[in-house]
């Protein structure tokens, strides 16, 4: 039975059938009273849209959940705090197909995660003491790092390949991993966004093992975040996050997304554009903190 099942969820149509049981379990259960069926609907397809994107390119789904959940009213740490758990559903259900495809590479990634969980948990911290006016100076920080990268990314696209023996010796920049840690663990935002471009640009690996390695690295620090919040909340330090309903929609969507995303680059056409794609997605975030900076101003 455990071999059947692991086999049928290597095919899309089992997430497709998967999704299509819960919409109708959903509809059928008073769930549908905690949440209006146009609300639910729209957060469902904006989950299978960002979910998508994301497993593609790589680019966090942080700068489109937590601007997205501020402007339907939560508070910028609840929007945080749910933003992240969508990027850890939907960037573990994309991990899980990466992982069985072998495409993550395993030096990288273990040697980034110590960092990561340091830089999220300063974020997480900070977001304690530092007062909330301050966040729109950390969008625009965020968005003049991430163009940075981007023109770097660009520049350095057409360099060779590392060779075996540089490979060995490259390592990501820790204080790069552990400084977009901490936007993670403050605006839900970072990690993927400037990993990804260095990897591709010092590392030299192919944009989708780039994608593949930067998507788990994601995933694990939204892993520790979530653990952040359930000993703060054991330690009595905050409460649960408030008005979850939103998250019947969400979730279920970004897994779906996710198994789909991470399946387009078996298309050799797709492949070949997934750089060019990570980057325009990823100028359109910097466009649109640096559009979020002069709004909350």
């Amino acid at each position: 039975m455990r071999a059947l099942l692991c086999r049928a969820s290597n095919r899309l149509v089992f997430w497709l059938l998967l999704d299509l049981v819960y919409l109708v379990v959903f509809l059928l259960l008073p769930g549908s009273a905690l949440l209006p069926l146009g609300s639910f609907f729209i957060a469902h397809a904006a989950g299978i849209a960002v979910g998508t994107t994301v497993m593609f390119t790589g680019v966090g789904a942080g700068v489109v959940w937590f601007p997205f959940f501020t402007l339907v009213g939560f508070h910028p740490a609840e929007a945080a705090s749910f933003s992240l758990f969508n990027q850890m559903a939907g960037k573990g259900s994309g991990s899980l197909k990466y992982l069985r495809e072998k495409m993550i590479d395993w030096p990288v990634a273990l040697s980034c995660i110590p960092w990561a969980v340091l830089g999220v948990t300063a974020g997480y911290l900070a977001g304690f003491v530092a007062p909330h006016r301050y966040d729109r100076w950390l969008l625009l920080l965020f968005a003049a790092v991430v163009l940075y990268l981007l023109v770097a990314m660009l520049v350095g696209r057409k360099g060779s390949p590392a060779s075996a023996a540089e490979v060995q010796v490259l390592r990501p920049n820790r204080l790069l991993v552990t400084g977009s840690s901490f936007f993670t663990g403050v605006l839900s935002v970072g990690t993927s966004d400037w990993l990804i471009p260095h990897m591709v640009r010092r590392l030299r690996m192919p944009v989708s093992q780039a994608v593949a390695t930067g998507i788990f690295v994601m995933f694990s620090t939204a892993v520790i975040f979530w653990l952040l919040i359930v000993v703060s909340v054991m330690l009595g330090w905050r409460d649960w996050p408030q008005n979850p309903p939103i998250l019947f929609g969400t979730v279920p969507g970004v897994i779906f997304g996710g198994q789909i995303g991470s399946r387009l680059i078996r298309f050799s056409r797709l492949k070949q554009c997934q750089s060019a794609v990570f980057a325009s997605v990823l100028a359109l975030s910097a466009g649109h903190m640096i559009w979020e900076f002069f709004r909350r101003g």
